[in-house]
């Protein structure tokens, strides 16, 4: 019976073998799972391609496109020196509201932030704890009021504090935040713009920052700003797959395109002239107790700006103008009598506090002032280009002052006993001599040329803030404007207006009588200023050989200046150039410092013993390469009253410092007897 069981129980179907079975079976899976496949497979295509409509709100692009930040190019001098370049780094930023937050929880969280803080960063806890405390402040009244004093309604959760960190000065912040001491800090890296001579050139470099509601940095001031077009570079791109939780899966092919960095812009400014400027300025300002001084150095031939500087001194004890707020109801005050009138202080104070470099006021460019004699060339010239100063000529001029046809009363520094030709006019700086002159011009003759030579309309450098000058309307030019301008004043110009005008008598050859195109750099930009090429003339002023003639005369006052230069400062070399230039004097006028504001009862709208000093000069006399103008600002009162503050004493000596520095620096030759290599 048994064999029989097992007989039936492995018997085959009848007609079916047990491998005919089995494949049977798993051809239906195959088939079975294929079906699946492609069901599930159209189903995905189906979601991805038309989704329904409650489901399309919910479907997003399974790519992700990162923006490759380009880096911004450097600015180099015109040497190739590095003045602002970018570098990758650290800084620290406080969230306000976090910390105000947290506060509630540790009230003395603030002064353990400001003491770990400190004792990190090397900037001093006085700079940057008014920032964190004023933020704490501003939050806390939103809080509690909806509303800050200065109007904001939203809390402030984002302030840069301190300087840009190094590597050892993060990871010391990264463990004080792993032990919880910051729970408000974070460190951010990103690229850092850094000026290398901040001191030196911060208001000409300027600035790179947000501008309104950017949302990446660009250049706000100076050159990063005039040049950004050109430093700021092509932005790259990665384009990246990523999963349902936004993570990054792969990177298809071609998906990354590079940045491309920005171009190096070189600038005209040399690093080492602005530093030999910036020097004896400052030497300038301190032996002529001057509150403030600027000068500025330019090619004549290509008007390529060379050096530029401002500064002031904080001169203790001043005397604040009464300036007269017509809105107050108060009686108008008095100035007191000029013997009694104490040292007024004549810039705006804050003027004084800007501490950033970059933000700081360039009055070579901004701030006007009237350049007294140092304009008289300009007239002169014009009188001699329209044959008005036969060379024959003598003239008849008689003790110190007279009284012109219209009753006013002009009077001489000096009386000169050879004030009796036209050279002479020039060489002594006559304000007699000047009136004959500007009576042989009509009123259009004299106001046409001085908005020839560029006054009254800008430069333009495009730095931003230049000032465009003070020249009376021809609507309201008479007499008296006609002989003050001859002499350089109801005029207000520039420091950068002048340097550039006086270029007229240094140019060469068939370029003379003509103006430079004023420029900073920008090499490989043909449509910007700043080309280091070609000799751009941007408007003739005087025929060529009128402005060759004025150089004789200012070349005496040159060598005037250096006898006094040598009485005041024995042990100074003897001058290896020769140049030839012009002094000016004249009062600072009173300027209220807001609109609003008048000036006090005076007879004249001046400080009237307070004076702008002033030197413009070319070197050398033989082959003019350099422009250069100082002008003093405020000069003490010891000077004044010891006859000592005219720009020959004061200013003169500065130019002459600056140009026995820099024309070797620029490899010039010696074109005078005086030069200790040629012994």
């Amino acid at each position: 019976m048994s064999s029989d069981r097992d007989a039936l129980m492995v018997a085959p179907a009848p007609g079916i073998s047990a491998d005919a079975r089995a494949v049977l079976v798993a051809w239906l899976v195959r088939i079975g799972v294929i079906v699946a496949l492609v069901v599930v497979v159209a189903r995905v295509l189906q979601l991805q391609i038309a989704p329904s409509a409650d489901l399309r709100e919910f479907v997003q692009s399974r790519t992700s496109t990162s923006t490759l930040g380009a880096t911004r190019g450097d600015l180099l001098d015109r040497r190739g020196r590095t003045l602002a370049t970018t570098r990758m780094g650290y800084s620290v930023i406080v969230d306000p509201e976090g910390l105000r937050l947290a506060m509630q929880r540790d009230p003395n969280l603030l002064d353990k932030t400001i003491v770990a803080l400190s004792g990190v960063l090397t900037t001093s806890p006085n700079e940057f704890a008014p920032d964190i405390i004023q933020k704490l402040v501003r939050n806390e009244q939103i809080s509690t009021r909806g509303q800050s004093d200065q109007g904001a309604t939203i809390p402030s959760r984002y302030l840069r504090i301190g300087e840009v960190l190094n590597q050892e000065q993060a990871q010391k912040l990264r463990e004080l935040k792993t032990d919880g001491l910051l729970p408000a800090i974070t460190i951010e890296h990103e690229p850092i713009r850094e000026q290398s001579s901040a001191e030196l050139l911060g208001p000409i470099v300027g600035k790179v920052a947000f501008a309104g509601e950017a949302t990446e940095r660009s250049g706000v001031l100076g050159a990063e700003k005039l040049f950004d077009a050109m430093l700021k570079g092509e932005d790259g791109s990665l384009t990246y797959v990523r999963d349902a939780s936004g993570r990054p899966l792969w990177i298809e092919r071609g998906a990354w395109v590079d940045a491309d960095k920005g171009q190096d812009v070189r600038l005209s400014i040399d690093i080492e002239i602005q530093r030999i400027v910036r020097e004896h300025l400052l030497w300038g300002m301190e032996q002529a107790d001057a509150a403030g001084g600027r000068a500025i150095v330019i090619n004549p031939h290509t008007g390529e700006i060379l050096a530029m500087t401002d500064h002031l001194r904080d001169i203790p004890n001043l005397a604040e103008v009464p300036w007269w707020d017509e809105a107050s109801g108060e009686p108008q005050p008095v100035m007191p009598p000029v013997d009694e009138q104490p040292r007024y202080r004549v810039f705006r104070k804050e003027l004084l506090t800007q501490a950033e470099p970059a933000l700081r006021h360039n009055r070579v460019l901004e701030d006007v002032y009237e350049p007294g004699s140092t304009f008289k060339p300009f007239a002169w010239t014009l009188a001699k280009s329209l044959g008005h100063l036969p060379d024959d000529e003598i003239l008849q001029i008689k003790g110190r002052g007279i009284y012109t046809e219209y009753g006013r009363y002009l009077e001489d520094v000096y009386s000169y006993d050879d004030l009796d030709n036209w050279d002479a006019v020039l060489r002594y700086s006559s304000n007699v001599g000047m009136y004959m002159a500007t009576q042989r011009m009509s009123h259009e003759q004299l106001h046409g040329m001085v908005r020839a030579l560029g006054f009254g309309s800008t430069t333009g450098i495009e730095l931003g803030g230049e000032a465009s000058g003070i020249v009376t309307p021809m609507s309201r030019w008479g007499e008296y404007t006609q002989t003050s301008v001859g002499m350089g004043y109801e005029v207000s110009v520039t420091p950068i207006q002048m340097a550039r005008a006086f270029s007229v008598f240094a140019r060469r050859g068939d370029l003379a009588g003509t103006l430079p195109e004023i420029r900073l750099g920008a090499v490989g930009d043909q449509q910007k200023r700043g080309m280091q090429d070609s000799h751009a003339v941007v408007e003739r002023v005087f025929r060529p050989e009128a402005a060759r003639r004025a150089i004789k005369p200012m070349t005496t006052v040159a060598e005037r200046m250096d006898q006094n230069m040598h009485r005041q400062y024995p042990d100074l070399p003897e001058p290896r150039y020769t140049m030839f230039g012009k002094s000016g004097t004249s009062l600072i006028a009173m300027v209220p410092p807001e609109s609003g504001l008048r000036t006090p009862k005076t007879k004249l709208a001046y400080f009237e013993k307070q004076h702008h000093s002033s030197f413009i000069a070319a070197a050398p006399a033989t082959d003019p390469q350099i422009v250069v103008l100082v002008v003093l600002d405020d000069i003490g009162p010891e000077r004044v009253k010891n006859r000592k503050h005219y720009g020959s004493w004061v200013a003169g000596p500065v130019v002459r410092r600056i140009v026995e520095d820099t024309l070797p620096y620029l490899n010039v030759a010696s074109d005078t007897d005086h030069d200790p290599t040629m012994r």
